[in-house]
């Protein structure tokens, strides 16, 4: 295997770092406990609703069963769950229904979504926040937006779309995880360690929503117009003094078109997203990189979105502007990738292999990511054990040219 060559420590890009990173984590949404006592060694959350909600409707709330223990559980959603709705100076009492009923077996260290419904009262306006009214458990809550309602009602047959959209959930929703608002999870986030220098690699990436570019109907979502932000650091930690060796930082704005789950259908497509993208390694003189691309990519999947599942997602890119520093990059990335995963997203290991080849198909890059979901005490939210396999070119933007090997092991929090 090759090592890198060191590089002097960018102390400016580590509070950087450290600061995103925190905000992203800061911003992640409240998780409620569920009304009912759960079965020895299962746990139980609510997550909110994601961005804004409008007064009068129906949304969508999930119930996250965990089992901590070390043998299957068998566990059974309540089929309602009591909690009190507060905005300003007024409370409403609300009952969270469920959609999905019967007992399942869990896996140790596995985990199940639950989907629950709540209407929004109709006088509800402004910051709300919902909590639960469960006897002798801690109280938890969860706060977000709601908009008013129209106040002039329309014919009953312009309004039956939009009441159907309260109702469809988006089919990449059950591989993306929302913080909370416009601001949600983008790429993987991760921190992995490996034997080969740089030893170190995390990954940190979130998009907000700027605007919906159209509305939804009763068979699409609506699409909307997003910026994002991804940031890669190859750090050689066990190195003298620990500098960092490169830092990739990946702004892009993107369209985003999602398509409703239609779990009747034994394969689905998850929509599209068209970006402009740039990425630069935030240097000067002989090590400075950065290019500029745009993108289209899309996905399909076979499978329920709840057992194993199979997800392609192929995208394609051209460069465009100058590449100066780089000019020969094509030839070491090509004009694509493919994403492939296998797994059990819901509650369950997965296995994504990303990979893409130079022009003229030569110089292969593969990456392979194996996560398996976990939890302990002291992070109480979505966490994996990931083990990562790279073997290709371009690992870091400052070496593009040097093929590198090496396996990591970490934690990751989006998979």
């Amino acid at each position: 295997m090759k090592s890198f060559r060191h590089a002097p420590i960018r102390f400016a890009a580590l509070l950087r770092s450290a600061a995103l990173a925190t905000l992203a984590l800061l911003l992640a949404p409240p998780l409620l406990r569920a009304e009912e006592k759960p079965a020895d060694g299962i746990s139980l959350t609510l997550r909110a609703p994601a961005g804004e909600s409008v007064a009068g409707t129906t949304v969508a709330v999930e119930l996250l069963a965990l089992n901590s223990g070390d043998t299957p559980a068998q566990f059974a959603p309540p089929a309602e769950v009591e909690a009190r709705l507060a905005g300003g100076e007024r409370s409403w009492l609300v009952t969270l229904r469920g959609v999905e009923t019967g007992a399942t077996e869990i896996a140790p260290g596995g985990f199940r979504r639950f989907r629950y419904e709540l209407l929004v009262p109709k006088d509800c306006r402004g910051l709300i926040v919902l909590e639960t009214l469960a006897a002798g458990q801690p109280v938890s809550r969860a706060a977000w937006p709601v908009t008013p309602g129209a106040t002039t009602p329309e014919p009953e047959r312009k309004r039956e779309p939009f009441r159907r959209i309260a109702g469809l959930k988006a089919a990449a929703d059950e591989i993306e995880r929302t913080f909370q608002g416009r601001l949600s999870a983008h790429e993987p986030i991760y921190f992995v360690y490996g034997p080969d220098a740089p030893a170190a690699k995390f990954q940190f990436s979130f998009k907000y929503r700027l605007l919906n570019v159209t509305e939804g109907t009763d068979t699409r979502l609506p699409m909307t117009l997003q910026a994002g932000y991804t940031q890669r650091s190859l750090w050689d930690i066990d190195a003298e003094s620990s500098p960092f060796y490169d830092t990739s930082y990946m702004p892009e704005l993107f369209v985003e078109s999602l398509a409703p789950l239609h779990e009747e259908q034994p394969v689905r497509w998850l929509g599209y997203r068209v970006a402009f993208k740039h990425e630069s390694n935030g240097r000067a003189g002989d090590v400075s990189r950065s290019l500029n691309t745009v993108y289209l990519r899309s996905g399909f999947v076979l499978g329920r979105m709840e057992n194993w599942h199979l997800i392609v997602a192929p995208e394609i890119f051209l460069y465009v502007g100058s590449r100066e520093n780089n000019p020969d990059i094509a030839d070491y990335r090509g004009y694509g990738q493919l994403r492939v995963a296998i797994g059990r997203y819901q509650n369950g290991p997965a296995l994504t292999y990303t990979g893409h080849v130079g022009r003229g198909w030569e110089r292969f890059t593969h990456q392979v990511d194996l996560t398996v979901p976990f939890k302990t005490s002291l992070l109480d939210l979505e966490t994996y054990l990931l083990v990562q396999y790279f073997n290709g070119y371009g690992e870091s933007l400052l070496s593009y040219r040097d093929k590198f090997e090496t396996v990591r092991a970490g934690i990751s929090f989006v998979r």
